[in-house]
This record gives structure tokens, sequence and C-alpha cells, in this order.
């Protein structure tokens, strides 16, 4: 017999899961806005002809990037922790229905 999951733990993977999606929401937003603001000033130094302050935007762009992909990197882990603990209590359940386990048991 293995431990049986704890509804506490799956309550704490699914806070981590709404923090995990607007964590990368907030990053994904970040990332686009640092875009637009590249793709104008590359819009107005195409005109001008004069390149050289875009690269601070490139290194805010890269850093924007960075903290999207952690994000998105967060938040599959927190998907997919949420997920095997969805189906860990889906089997208690359908064990309890077929009364294989004691009701003292079950969270």
């Amino acid at each position: 017999m293995t431990n049986l999951i704890c509804l506490e733990a799956f309550r704490e993977a699914t806070r981590e899961l709404e923090e995990a999606e607007l964590g990368c929401r907030q990053a994904a937003q970040g990332l686009a806005s640092i875009r637009e603001e590249l793709e104008q000033a590359l819009d107005h130094a195409c005109r001008e002809q004069s390149f050289g302050p875009l690269d601070p935007l490139f290194t805010k762009e890269e850093a924007a990037l960075a903290r999207y992909e952690q994000a998105a990197s967060t938040l599959t882990e927190a998907e997919e922790r949420w997920c095997a603990l969805r189906v860990a209590l889906a089997y208690e359940r359908e064990l309890m229905q077929e009364g294989q386990l004691a009701r003292k048991w079950m969270n």
C-alpha cells in the first residue's frame, strides 16, 4: 500500500499552478511590450538610418525573453505536478468507491 495523496498537497499544487500561470502571462506581456517598443525603435532607426541606440533595447528584449522562458518552464512543472496529483486523487476515489480503502484513510 502506498501513501495516499494529501488534499492539502493538491491545494498547494493548485495554488502554485495559478501563480505560475499568472507569472507566465505577466512575463509574456512584458516580452510583448518590449518587442513592440523595439519594433517602433527599429522603424524609427530605419527612417533615420541611425542604429546605435538600439543595443539597450536588444538587451532588454533578451532579458525579457529569458524571464518568459523561465516562467514557461515553471508553468510546465506546475502543470505536471498538478496533473499527477489529480490523477492520483482520482485513482484513490475510484478505489474508495470500490471499497478497497478504509474510509479513515481518505483525506
